[in-house]
């Protein structure tokens, strides 16, 4: 079990990612969020987030040293995913060392928060702001609960090298099925010369079949062309980056320490909320590494609700060599014409 205090966690929504890329997108994100040099993860899949642990895989590994030979290669587990999920609201837990705020929503864990020693109430209040839990005339803190502890986590746990085997081996795949439609007819081919004589009959009989094959392929590949092309009649209709390449952009933008609390992506117009780590972020720097991305336009500052936190608006640029429908004039001419 790996203590909440030696762990960065963070959830992920993945809701606008497909179910079948959400293991490859993740693992994009998580290159830019780690802070750690050999990072080791504990990734819980809910409906459409990913909550996701991290901790310093060379500092566990120092550890595992001192334990008796039986526990040397355990599974090491998070113990907040240890813990028996409560009912919907914000609580506060003790941990192992120190003590974590939950908020937790249609029996999933929306957000949490570590302190080394029970935090002030204004601390916690901001926590429920900023998560979205309607408070009322709060007076003094709840009261800090003993961890409810199992087993087995609420959910299965996976590790980074569990989301590389989920990748499916589609070049190798392909590589088979070339090999296939290469190989076989030519070896029948020249397995018919060299019978012609001897099963004439049974050769035109595995010949007709053969032929079968072939049209379903031809008609496979057709499918295939047509599928390939009404993608990309898709993909012109949508100018601008995906949301992957935009939070790349924004995550390259952004100090090591920073992480980003609210994304909001409408049309072209995008609004982010971010936090800082041990100290705010200068907007200056992170203004001028958004424009430098060469994917924004009209970089606003906006007031956070947070003082630890920075607030933008800006205008998404289009693809290079891609122009917006919007971009066009009323009676359908191009405004160049």
């Amino acid at each position: 079990m790996v203590a909440r205090a030696l762990c960065r966690f963070s959830r992920f929504d993945l809701t606008s990612i497909p179910v079948k890329r959400r293991a490859q997108a993740l693992q994009l994100q998580l290159r830019q969020w780690t802070p750690f040099g050999q990072p080791e993860f504990a990734i819980i899949f809910e409906k459409n987030a990913a909550l996701v642990w991290c901790w310093d895989a060379a500092w566990l590994q120092a550890q595992r040293q001192n334990l008796p030979a039986l526990w040397k290669n355990a599974e090491a587990i998070p113990e907040t995913a240890l813990q028996t999920p409560p009912a919907d609201g914000a609580r506060l837990i003790q941990c192992l060392d120190g003590v974590e705020a939950q908020f937790w929503q249609q029996g999933e864990l929306r957000a949490s928060r570590w302190w080394s020693a029970v935090p002030e109430l204004s601390e916690f209040i901001a926590f429920c702001r900023e998560v979205g839990h309607p408070l009322a005339q709060v007076q003094q803190l709840p009261e800090v609960l003993a961890p409810i502890t199992q087993a087995q986590p609420w959910l299965p746990v996976m590790t980074a090298a569990n989301l590389s085997a989920q990748n499916p081996l589609l070049e190798q795949a392909m590589y088979a099925a070339l090999f296939l439609i290469v190989a076989l007819p030519y070896g029948w081919y020249n397995l018919r010369e060299y019978q012609l004589d001897r099963a004439m009959e049974g050769t035109r009989a595995e010949m007709k079949a053969l032929t079968g094959q072939a049209n379903s392929l031809v008609q496979a590949r057709e499918a295939a062309l047509k599928a390939v092309d009404e993608i990309s009649s898709r993909q012109r209709l949508d100018p601008y980056p995906t949301q992957i390449e935009l939070m790349t952009a924004v995550a390259e933008a952004l100090p090591s320490d920073a992480t980003i609390r609210e994304w909001e992506f409408q049309e072209n117009k995008l609004r982010i909320v971010i936090a800082g780590g041990l100290e705010v972020p200068s907007r200056a720097d992170i203004t001028k590494a958004l424009t430098q991305s060469d994917m924004f336009t009209d970089i606003q500052n906006l007031l956070a609700r947070d003082t630890k936190a920075l607030s933008f608006r800006m205008t998404v640029l289009p693809k290079n060599g891609i122009q917006p429908e919007q971009d066009k004039s009323v009676d359908g001419k191009d405004n160049n014409g």
